[in-house]
């Protein structure tokens, strides 16, 4: 498929929900079965739902976005987010990296580190690293792949986390809060995270400023398990003062 078109139907269906076969074949200058096999394929990645004539954006639970989705949201602060993050990498580290849509803008911010190893049950992030740093070498846990993350989850995943020791870990959830800590809304992701936290040296938590003060159902981790916490706005001075209390270095854009 033509990552220009497939890009184009998508942000048709990001918008109008419902898209039409003979609508596309002409916005796009295409023949219709080929609109037909782009459809077939996005049903493939469960994005849509197809009828005679078209296909309907299937609307996900909040738990289950799919990936591409996700990463357009709140793109710039993901951008300011990946960028500060990656000052915190070295040389020969040995890199951990979750699933989520903020983790993956890292990549193209790692092209000037040398001799990486990256560690990820994202399927998607392990492409992207083997295309954009040519000197790291990907380890991929493998594992049942899930179509709304484009990651692995599972016993067998975790089991193969839990074989590494990496230098730092990067990774996103859905929400953070001064009583709870970090939480999320996916439980089997919540234990991949849990996993990937108890086999790091440091912890670094990506967290854009809409996060903050947010309560998801399934607990991550408390706020102390954290080393930095990297961010794209200045934190309020109750949330500075928490996070140095627990012993968490702050990041942000000065």
């Amino acid at each position: 498929m033509g990552i220009d078109r497939v890009e184009l139907i998508r942000e048709e269906l990001k918008t109008k929900k419902v898209v039409y076969v003979h609508h596309l074949a002409d916005k796009l200058y295409v023949s219709r079965s080929t609109i037909r096999r782009d459809l077939a394929q996005l049903e493939q990645e469960g994005l849509v739902r197809r009828f005679y004539g078209g296909a309907k954006l299937i609307e996900h639970p909040s738990n289950e976005i799919p990936f591409f989705m996700r990463k357009e949201r709140n793109r710039a602060a993901k951008e300011i987010i990946a960028e500060l993050a990656t000052d915190l990498v070295t040389d020969n580290q040995f890199v951990a990296l979750d699933t989520t849509s903020t983790v993956a803008y890292l990549p193209r911010y790692l092209k000037d580190k040398e001799n990486l190893k990256i560690l990820t049950n994202s399927a998607q992030l392990a492409l992207d690293c083997l295309d954009q740093l040519h000197s790291a070498r990907i380890f991929c846990t493998g594992g049942w792949m899930s179509s709304f993350s484009r990651g692995f989850i599972g016993e067998t995943t975790r089991l193969r986390i839990s074989e590494y020791r990496t230098d730092i870990l990067f990774f996103s959830a859905r929400s953070i809060s001064l009583e709870e800590g970090v939480t999320d809304v996916n439980e089997e992701d919540a234990y991949l995270k849990q996993q990937m936290i108890r086999g790091t040296r440091k912890s670094v938590f990506l967290c854009d400023h809409t996060k903050f003060d947010e309560i998801s159902y399934r607990l991550v981790c408390p706020v102390q398990d954290l080393d930095y916490l990297v961010t794209d706005q200045r934190p309020s001075d109750k949330w500075l003062h928490h996070l140095e209390s627990a012993g968490v270095e702050v990041i942000f854009p000065e």
